[in-house]
């Protein structure tokens, strides 16, 4: 007999097991089901007014920590700019949803008082973001605290009106190194330019000088919070932070004490040789290291006072200071003015004449107060037999005219090419000019066009001649009065064409008066003060051309190198003993004799050094015929081992020696004080 429980049996009893663990499963998931059915109830039901009004008074912000730009300092590590916390008012466009803007911009100007800010000017900031209105719109930088506190007070009736404080642009010495370092300002046609993709409407950008040309160098990265605010636009709570992180510092190679007593040299001498020639207001100086390229001095005058700029609208006055008054402030002259030279291109002239082998060192050249050959153009004295040295030392324009038509025009455009005198320098600072050197290459493109323009404009008065004859001659009365007209045409039409012809020969071919002219620095020369300053420095330091520029080093936020500028030369194509020789002329214009030894005397035994005086016949509009010149001046120091190079034009200055010379000898003063 079996004792074990049969199959059935126990098929019915998992059976009946597994039917309880179902139904006690099912409660559970009733009652879970139930529990959350009644919480979603109580949420949005029995709760909802509680949470609208939260919604309705609290929010979450990103608010944008604008990043500190880099700062500038000198090559002594002295801060020239660095950055002060200001505050800026905004607009929220999110802010003003379902509120009358105009309205707001009415109440807005009205708190406010300031007449640079209207409704109109308000409004015309919304539209003018009409398609970035996702970011905040600028109205105003640098709001006083009194006002900060006025629209706080105001809050309720400012809807989308923000206050934000963002670093701000401090120019530590003001004017000083203006043009050089150049200004900010907000972005507008850079906003579609590569690399510009991250900027707002409202960021600021460099525009000029070292503030554009190291542009995303100076450029931090923008931190941001995102926090919790009320209707007040009041913060709760903060939520997240990513730090902004500021920009590179850069350090320069100017010399602040060599700057200021540059600027000084030049406001003094200007201010004095204006009291006698009221025209001068204007010019340049450069002041280069020789072995290098470094700038160690730059100063252009009207001065330019970045923080003007920094974002905010100009003042009717501070706009005809900088673009409507003659001469304008914002241009750089020291790199972009465009300066005929005058004598001191006569080494280029010289070493042309030298190097093609048709003058020697001691050839004698006789001055008898005029050259020999039209236009007969006149030396400042009767010099008598000169060579070489001699004819440097004394500026003679008779000497140089002969070494001009022996050298011919293709050595003179060679040598001045070797000196980068045809093109740009290369510095780092934007919107640089370039030179003008009459070579023969610049020849052939000019007198093509010239040509095609002269061409045109003659081919154009001939068709309104025939325009105006032709209908005439189709209405004329009877054969003779036809013959006469077509008679009457042919003339004028000959005369034109004489006329043709007379503008071609003068003005699209070369004449030996060109080179003569050239060879005194006179014509078509046309060179920026960077230029003349860099050929100073070659002939200074023994025949290698440096690329100047200003920025040595860039750091990082953390104060470790990024990068070191590594300066960048050239030997030029001229013999030694001819740059040698240049040289010691050079130095004979410094020496007892010499048109510059006034900028020399008086400074310590041993030193001494180079120059060239030049007094420029400009051509330009403003000038009278006689007696208005630019004033310039090259010069390098010591005699012995240069190592700065000067160049200096002296707008309206009447002469090189009696202006921009005496510029030379206060900075000389001062630099040769410092080296004892």
């Amino acid at each position: 007999m079996s004792t074990g429980a049969s199959p059935l049996w126990e098929e019915s009893r998992e059976r009946k097991q597994t039917g309880r663990r179902l139904i006690l499963f099912g409660v559970a998931t009733a009652l879970i089901f139930a529990a959350l059915v009644s919480r979603l109830f109580w949420l949005q039901v029995m709760r909802e007014e509680i949470f609208l009004d939260k919604a309705a008074t609290q929010s979450t912000r990103w608010i944008r920590e604008p990043a500190a730009r880099g700062e500038i300092l000198d090559s002594q590590g002295e801060v020239l700019v660095t950055n002060r916390p200001v505050y800026n008012l905004t607009l929220n466009y999110l802010g003003l949803k379902g509120q009358d803007i105009s309205l707001v911009a009415d109440r807005l100007a009205e708190l406010l008082a300031d007449p640079e800010i209207t409704a109109a000017t308000v409004l015309d900031s919304v539209n003018a973001q009409s398609s970035r209105l996702y970011e905040p719109i600028m109205i105003k930088r640098n709001i006083p605290f009194e006002t900060v506190i006025r629209l706080e007070e105001r809050r309720w009736e400012l809807p989308g009106v923000m206050v934000e404080t963002s670093p701000q642009r401090d120019y530590v010495y003001g004017g000083m190194l203006g043009h050089l370092l150049g200004y900010v300002h907000s972005i507008k046609e850079e906003i579609d330019q590569p690399g510009f993709e991250d900027y707002g409407l409202g960021d600021l950008t460099g525009k000029t000088g070292v503030e554009k040309s190291y542009e995303f160098e100076l450029r931090g990265t923008d931190g941001y919070r995102e926090v919790t605010v009320n209707a007040k636009n009041h913060p709760l709570q903060e939520l997240s932070y990513l730090p902004s992180v500021s920009g590179n510092t850069l350090r320069l190679t100017v010399d602040l004490g060599l700057q200021r007593a540059l600027e000084d040299a030049f406001d003094e001498v200007l201010a004095s040789v204006a009291a006698t020639y009221p025209k001068a207001q204007a010019g340049a100086a450069v002041v280069l290291d020789v072995n290098t390229g470094g700038v160690l001095g730059m100063v252009s005058r009207p001065m330019m006072f970045p923080a003007d700029f920094n974002g905010n609208p100009l003042s009717q006055e501070q706009a005809d200071l900088y673009f409507n008054q003659e001469p304008a402030a914002l241009y750089n002259r020291a790199i972009q003015g465009s300066y005929v030279p005058g004598s001191t291109f006569k080494p280029i002239t010289g070493m042309a004449a030298l190097a093609s082998g048709n003058l020697t060192p001691q050839d004698r050249i006789t001055c008898g107060g005029a050259y020999w050959y039209k236009p007969y153009i006149k030396c400042t004295g009767v010099h008598g037999s000169l060579n070489y040295l001699q004819a440097m030392a004394r500026s003679c324009n008779v000497y140089f005219q002969e070494a001009a038509r022996r050298a011919g025009i293709e050595n003179i455009g060679r040598i001045g090419h070797e000196f980068g005198m045809d093109s740009k320098t290369g510095l780092d600072l934007p919107f640089e000019g370039a030179g003008l050197l009459p070579s023969v290459d610049w020849q052939v493109t000019e007198y093509a066009r010239r040509e095609i323009r002269i061409n045109e404009d003659f081919d154009g008065q001939i068709a309104g001649v025939e325009g105006e004859y032709q209908p005439l001659i189709d209405g004329a009365a009877d054969e003779a009065e036809k013959k006469r007209l077509e008679r009457e045409l042919r003339n004028r039409i000959s005369v034109l064409e004489a006329g043709r012809q007379e503008q071609l020969n003068s003005y699209t071919s070369w004449r030996d008066a060109d080179t003569f002219n050239t060879g005194i620095g006179q014509g078509y020369n046309q060179y920026t003060i960077v230029e003349l300053a860099a050929y100073a420095a070659t002939i200074a330091n023994g025949g290698t051309y440096y690329t100047p520029y200003v920025v040595d080093e860039i750091f990082y936020p953390d104060g470790t190198l990024k990068e070191a500028h590594a300066p960048e030369g050239r030997r030029v194509d001229v013999e030694q003993w001819i740059l040698d020789l240049t040289k010691e002329a050079m130095t004979m214009v410094a020496r007892p004799g010499g048109t510059a030894y006034a900028a020399f005397a008086g400074l310590p035994p041993g030193t001494g050094g180079g120059a060239k005086t030049g007094t420029a016949q400009t051509g330009r509009a403003g000038y009278s015929k006689e007696g208005d010149y630019d004033g310039l001046f090259i010069a390098f120091a010591p005699a012995e081992n240069p190592q700065i190079a000067f160049a200096c034009v002296m707008e309206h200055g009447h002469s090189g020696s009696g202006s921009a010379g005496r510029v030379a000898k206060l900075l000389l003063e001062y630099y040769f004080q410092e080296m004892e």
